[in-house]
């Protein structure tokens, strides 16, 4: 099939030949909602390749040329992470074992989408013996780019709690900064770039200046420990998905929060965030330049009230220097407990060993009874659940059927801790408080696993605390925290417990711990990205200046 651009010349344009597959194919993503499609770079493609030429050489550097083009053009309409990201993470991911980053890629070509390719080519085999279907699709591009031809794609809200849900002012010495509290939940006058913006601005303008303050009595106070459950890659979103809400370690809790934001997708800078959760969110970029004071290390202030540090693992802490980060930036001095003995569980995405929960935190609690310490704080961290791990002489595959797996393991060997616990009757507080989802949904952003940018569902994770002791009596069932939460109102809950001190009256009056938690509107941050929820929509930016409604699906 030929175009002929004049009688009088000799030189005949040809069509697009099986360059038409590619741009039908993109037609079809684009009319689903799966890409966006901007007409005048994908025309710019086109006529680039109707180009006429007769050398050979010309046209082989032509196709040379129109091949990255045409590749860098689709993930340009993609609503993926920029380039520029993935090549930020290439360390990181040149220690991945091969066998998953061959699944990693594979994830971005589903079976439906290859046969749904195949079926394109065949029509287009059939359709170009009778029709011009370079001329339809250059048509069908002229009209994409008309304003009566775009079509905005419909975008559904991901959460209903507004940014300005009341606060209640926290009283005695474990409070926060009033003005800047009473303020935290206001929001932007409207939503264009600079409103945004803007907004972003004031909320860590106002949350430099929160903090929380540890009641110095509580030194006196009955003994209790402290456990920290830092669980890599899990959100209400995986758990759903994997079809575990149900599962009785949920009911175990005197407190869940509704809507906490775990306010990152990474594990580092989210273990970071939680061992300086007595100040207000920091920016990304601050986590890795010192807290702004001491009084922002959690577990130094409970120091300070007596309390003795340990820290716990089920993996090594090398990969992405997991174990040194915690020191430098978090401020935890204890020392790793060893892993001697411990038959590996699951190999991990970088070939590492990963020990089973029950067996690490069943030798720390036994650890722990015999020791002579008053209290202790401690930090345990799993990844069990990390994307890529592999379930050692079990299903080699990581996908959603391995996780699904990996989460019951888990949650199981959760609740059995907690029996253990309270069979001990020992006084200890146990929170519950993960790190980010694993986004085993995806999403148009995002495929499986996934985690640059910090979407919704990843953020939303389940937190929640336990007061166990002998005798102790729960007053009232599970509070529930329903306002936007991250880990400041998670400091203040400690607080709470801390000056309460269920220990001494014998009982615990959820209720009461939850009365005086500070609201934090959900901003979330990695390296890159921003994302921010207003007015009950959630908008990203990926340059930290323009912005846009993030993608539902």
């Amino acid at each position: 099939m030929t175009i002929t651009l004049s009688s009088h010349s000799s030189q005949q344009v040809k069509g697009l030949g099986w360059w038409n597959v590619y741009f039908i194919a993109k037609f079809a993503l684009y009319l689903q909602g799966t890409i966006d499609f901007h007409p005048l770079e994908n025309i710019a493609l086109a006529l680039f390749l109707l180009l006429p030429l007769r050398s050979r050489l010309l046209a082989a550097i032509k196709i040379v040329i129109a091949v990255p083009a045409a590749a860098w053009l689709l993930h340009y309409d993609s609503f993926l992470p920029p380039l520029d990201r993935l090549w930020a993470q290439m360390n990181q991911l040149m220690h991945f074992e091969w066998g998953y980053l061959f699944e990693l890629a594979g994830r971005f070509f589903s079976f439906q989408a290859l046969l749904g390719l195949f079926a394109v080519g065949i029509g287009y085999y059939l359709l170009n013996r009778f029709l011009r279907v370079s001329v339809l699709v250059m048509a069908a591009m002229l009209f994409f780019s008309l304003p009566s031809g775009q079509i905005t794609p419909v975008i559904a809200d991901q959460g209903t709690v507004e940014n300005n849900t009341p606060i209640t002012r926290p009283a005695g010495n474990a409070n926060t900064n009033a003005n800047a509290n009473a303020n935290a939940a206001n929001v932007p006058a409207g939503t264009d770039d600079a409103s945004l913006n803007q907004y972003v601005t004031e909320f860590f303008s106002r949350e430099s200046k929160r903090q929380v303050l540890l009641d110095d009595n509580a030194v006196n106070a009955a003994p209790f420990d402290l456990l920290f459950l830092s669980i890599c890659s899990v959100a209400w979103d995986d758990i759903n998905i994997a079809g575990l809400d149900d599962h009785p370690l949920f009911k175990e809790f005197d407190i869940l929060f509704d809507q906490f934001n775990a306010a990152t997708s990474y594990s580092g800078p989210a273990v970071i965030r939680l061992l300086r959760a007595s100040c207000g969110q920091e920016s990304h970029s601050q986590l890795f330049a010192g807290a702004p004071s001491e009084q922002c290390y959690l577990f130094e202030n409970l120091k300070q009230l007596g309390f003795e540090e340990n820290l716990v693992m089920n993996h090594d802490g090398i990969f992405d220097n997991f174990l040194e980060l915690i020191k430098t930036e978090g401020n935890v001095v204890a020392d790793l407990m060893p892993q001697t003995g411990f038959s590996p569980y699951q190999k991990s995405f970088d070939g590492a060993p990963i020990y089973r929960d029950k067996d690490v935190l069943n030798h720390w609690w036994q650890q722990r009874q015999q020791a002579g310490s008053d209290k202790v704080v401690a930090l345990y961290n799993t990844i069990s659940l990390h994307d890529g791990n592999r379930i050692i002489h079990g299903n080699q595959s990581t996908g959603l059927v391995s996780y699904k797996l990996r989460l019951k393991n888990l949650l199981d060997d959760l609740y059995a801790f907690f029996q253990s616990l309270e069979q001990s009757g020992r006084n200890i507080v146990v929170v519950l408080v993960p790190e980010h989802g694993a986004g085993m949904k995806g999403d148009r952003m995002q495929i499986t696993g996934m985690r640059e940018i910090p979407s919704p569902s990843i953020v939303h994770t389940p937190v929640g605390l336990r007061v166990f002791g002998k005798n102790i009596v729960r007053t009232g069932e599970t509070a529930r925290v329903a306002s936007p939460s991250s880990y400041l109102a998670l400091s203040q809950l400690i607080a709470n417990v801390l000056e309460q001190n269920p220990y001494l009256s014998g009982s615990v009056d959820p209720a009461s711990l939850i009365s005086n938690l500070p609201v934090t509107p959900v901003v979330a941050q990695n390296e890159g990205s921003t994302v921010i929820r207003v007015q009950g929509k959630n908008y990203v930016t990926l340059d930290g200046s323009s912005w846009s409604e993030y993608p539902s699906k």
